[in-house]
Parts: C-alpha cells; structure tokens; sequence
C-alpha cells in the first residue's frame, strides 16, 4: 500500500480498476473451468465434429480450417478425450481476451472503461457462449481483435514495423481458424478511405508484409484445397446462397435484427446501435471510434445485406461485436457520471446476470415454474440428450452384434455421426481403420467425412447396421410427429432387410431432448 502514495492519483486510480478487472476475470475463469467439467453440457454437434477431425490432422479440411481440431488435439492429449479435454482452452480464450482489452482500454483510454468492458463483454449472451463452447467463433473472435490492436499500435505516427508482422500473424491465425477473416482486409480498407491521415502507411512497408505473412500462413489451408478440387471454396459459395437466384425479402432481416437484439442484450445493442451511428455527428471525429467502427462495420453490413436474401446466423457477425463495443464504450463515456446512464448500464448488467443464469441450466425454469421448457424453446437442447443418444443407438448395436455379424452404425448427419463417435465407447475406441459410426452422405464429397476412406461403408458386403435419425418433433411440445420418416430409399437396396426397431426418447434429467427411431439393417449386399 505504501508504494502507491508515490503514485499520482490517476495512476492508483487506474490499479484500482485493473486489479477489480482481473478479479472478475479469475472468478468467472474458475467458474467456467468448473462448469465445463460438471457434466450440466454436452457438446455441440459441431465441436464433436471437429474432435473428431482432430483424431484425423490435416493441413484442413472441408468446411473448416484446421486450427480449432488442432486445438482440440492440444486439449485432448492434456485431458483426454472427454469433454473437458475438448473445451478446456475455450474459458482460457476468453480470460485471455478479457486481460487484454482491459490492459489496452487502461493504456489507451482508461482503466475504467477496461472495466466496463469485462463486465459488459460477460453480460452479453452471444460472447458467454463462447466462454464455455469450443467452436470456431472463440479462436476467431481473439485472433480479430489481436490483429484490431496490434493494428491501431501499427498505424500510430511511431508504429513499428514490428506491429505490422503481429497484424499479418493475428489475421493469418485467423484465416487458419474462420475464413470469416479475410473480411477484415476490407475493415482496413474501409479505414484507409475514412482517415486519410492513416494513409501515409500505405507508401510504407508495414501493411504489404502483414499482408505477405497472412498469405504464407494461409497457405496450408491454399495447398489441402488444390488437391480437393477446391471444395471448400464450394461449400463457402453454398453456404452464402450467391447459386440461387437473388431476391429481395424482409423476412430474414426482421429476424436476424431481432435474434442480434436479444443474444447482444438489449440494453447493449441499442447502446452499439446508437453510438456506431450518432458518433459521425461529433466535430472533431475521434480517430478510436473512426478505427473501431472501420475493424466490425463492414462485417456486420455485408451480413445486414445478405439477410435481405437468406437466413444468417447470429455468430456469423461475432468477430465485429468487440470493435462496436469499443465504439460504444468511447461514445457514452462523457455519460459516464449521469445518473440515467448508470442506471441504464446496471439494467443491462442485470439483464446480462439473468442470462448467464438462464443460460447455465435452463433447467431453473423447471424448478421454478413445475413445466419444463418445450424442446424448441430450450437454447441448450442441442448440447444436452447426447449422451443417452448414443447409449440408446449402442444398446441397439449391441443386440444386433448377438446375431454374429460385425455391425456398424450409420447416421444421416455429420453432427449427429460425430457425437455417436465421442459419446459411445465402443465408437471411439474404434476410431482408425475399422469406425463404428459412419455419416449417411459420406459417399459424396458434401462432408468431411467423404476425406476419411474409413469411414466409406459402402463397400463392405456381408456386415450389418443400425440406421438411426432424429424425429421432427409436434410444434410447441416434446412429443415426436406421427408420422414416421422412412429411411432413405438406397438403404433399403443396400441391405437385404431394414426394420424399425422403435422410437426412443434421449432424456436429459428425465426430460426427452430428442426422440430417435433406429432400424436393424441385415446383411449388406
């Protein structure tokens, strides 16, 4: 304590705000870390999908660059293969990430806007999920704003080429995370042609060497996809939906406005909205909110823009959220000390503490309420039945492996393929040349797993199978529709019989997250 009488005020005042940021940070890291190995979650058919590319390494792959699996990979040799070991560095990534944006906010605006922003990034529902789930949008989301602050170091007067080599290494790493990176070659652009003082840069060296070293770590991903006849590129261009004929519609709009209202909370988007367009107004225009509009706009219009067309999904604008945030934060700080705006800021933190809540076991509606949450209406459905699904589609397996044939498993999506290979013993110990569960489509190059000749069933003869699908489920409730899916027609001229054994609820807690219906393929022509 002594040592900070020597101190000038602002300067104690400003430990005072970092030490407060680092203590939520720590908490929450523990808390996270914690509920990450209770068992409350299980993963994602996505992160199952890229655990299981991380059991086959490759320089990528083809819906995704490699570094989440290899990331995985990491986890998994210091964990084991369980779901801790998949998701443990997803808490460390955004503690990371909290340290340092709070350290920059107190470098270059101050410690206590730093600490604002800890609580308002953890407040916020499209960011805790990320600090928990293992997808590629945690890496994205960090290697983005790696690349927005060594850039804003790298464009100042004094910047150094040094601070130009970490942008292209920040972005590169996050090319080889989420293709979703390439857009913030254009945020620079944009900036270039808002701040003109900024383009003193571009007759220097700086930006054309970040750019080279993004291109050489690039290059993994540039050499897997010439020798697969570029199919990511396909895949990407699908996604997009530029194949089919444009056309104007609102529908998709409304509902992405609405989805990013609630999963950025209220209180914040509205405070993102307003700052990233009232700020224009301001004279003189301040360069931080010119510089983080430029590192998110572009993203979240390209986005805006193409839900005039289809769907787009609330992550797909993630990495932007921060740079708004920045704008935000700048934008109300002479706010700061009326009493309307504090009070506004402590709603949204509320909202956000309600969410977190909410969104670490919905099953407090049960407990509170008596009824449980329909499936449709329970955010973390998709990461909960998983386990019972796989015991119930092995318990099939196991009765049809009495018949004294080899039986694998066969299911009709890639995700669902995946969790069956993580949540079923005899699948994952399988896994190399002979895998238990295989993907319906793997026969066609619309998965990764058409890459992985393992996995391709359909030239074994003689074996059994299990064919499994989930049940489209009756609006507003948890009982499956009646009427029965049939299997796909080459199944049935694939094997000599396929029969129904039944449709079984995957329960969570006792309550359905799912319902299967499984058939007992014989005999494999």
């Amino acid at each position: 304590m002594s040592s900070n009488l020597n101190l000038p005020n602002h300067e104690v005042d400003s430990q005072k705000w970092l030490r407060r940021g680092y203590w939520v940070l720590g908490v929450l890291l523990l808390w996270r870390l914690f509920y990450v190995a209770s068992g409350l979650i299980e993963l994602s058919p996505d992160e199952a999908l890229y655990w299981l590319q991380s059991k086959h390494l490759a320089l990528s792959y083809y819906s995704k660059p490699p570094l989440t699996a290899l990331t995985m990979w990491l986890g998994t040799h210091l964990f084991g293969d369980n779901d801790f070991g998949v998701r443990c560095f997803s808490p460390v990534i955004s503690a990371v990430l909290g340290v340092v944006c709070l350290r920059f906010c107190a470098r270059e605006l101050n410690a206590r806007l730093g600490f604002a922003l800890v609580l308002i990034t953890n407040a916020t529902p499209l960011l805790m999920v990320g600090s928990t789930l293992l997808t590629i949008d945690p890496l994205s989301v960090m290697f983005w704003t790696l690349a927005m602050l060594s850039g804003w170091r790298a464009m100042q007067a004094n910047g150094r080429t040094q601070d130009w080599l970490w942008v292209g290494v920040w972005m590169g790493l996050g090319f080889l995370t989420k293709y979703t990176a390439l857009f913030q070659w254009l945020c620079w652009a944009v900036f270039f042609w808002l701040w003109k003082p900024s383009r003193i840069h571009l007759r220097r060296s700086g930006p054309y060497l970040a750019l080279l070293v993004n291109g050489l770590l690039a290059l993994p991903v540039l050499i897997w996809n010439a020798g697969h006849d570029w199919v990511t590129v396909t895949h990407v261009g699908g996604r997009a939906d530029f194949a089919d004929t444009l056309h104007f519609t609102t529908r998709y709009f409304f509902e992405f406005i609405g989805v990013e209202a609630g999963l950025l909370n209220p209180v914040f988007f509205l405070g993102m909205v307003w700052a990233g367009i009232a700020f224009w107004w301001r004279k003189p225009r301040d360069l931080r909110m010119v510089y983080f509009f430029a590192m998110g706009a572009p993203l979240v219009f390209a986005y805006t823009l193409q839900s005039f067309h289809a769907r787009v999904l609330p992550n797909w604008i993630v990495p932007a959220v921060l740079p708004f945030m920045f704008v935000m934060l700048i934008y109300w700080e002479p706010f700061w000390e009326k009493a309307w705006f504090r009070r506004t800021f402590q709603v949204g933190l509320g909202i956000g503490l309600v969410a977190m809540i909410f969104l670490s076991d919905t099953g407090i509606v049960k407990m509170v309420s008596g009824h449980p949450l329909p499936v449709r209406m329970d955010p973390l459905h998709r990461i909960r039945g998983w386990r019972e699904t796989a015991r119930l589609v092995g318990q099939a397996r196991a009765e049809l492996l009495k018949e004294g044939k080899p039986v694998f498993i066969i299911s009709p999506e890639y995700g669902a393929a995946s969790e069956v290979s993580f949540y079923l013993p005899a699948a994952q110990s399988s896994l190399g040349q002979h895998p238990v569960a295989c993907c319906w489509d793997s026969s066609q190059p619309i998965t990764e797993f058409h890459y992985w000749p393992e996995y391709n069933f359909w030239e074994r003869t003689g074996d059994n199978a299990i064919y499994w699908e989930v049940l489209p489920l009756v609006k507003h409730s948890n009982v499956p529709s009646p009427e029965s899916p049939e299997p796909p027609p080459e199944l049935a001229a694939k094997f000599q019989s396929v029969k129904s054994l039944g449709r079984f609820p995957a329960n969570f807690r006792g309550e359905p997250m799912r319902w299967i219906e499984i058939f007992a393929c014989r005999d494999q022509l």
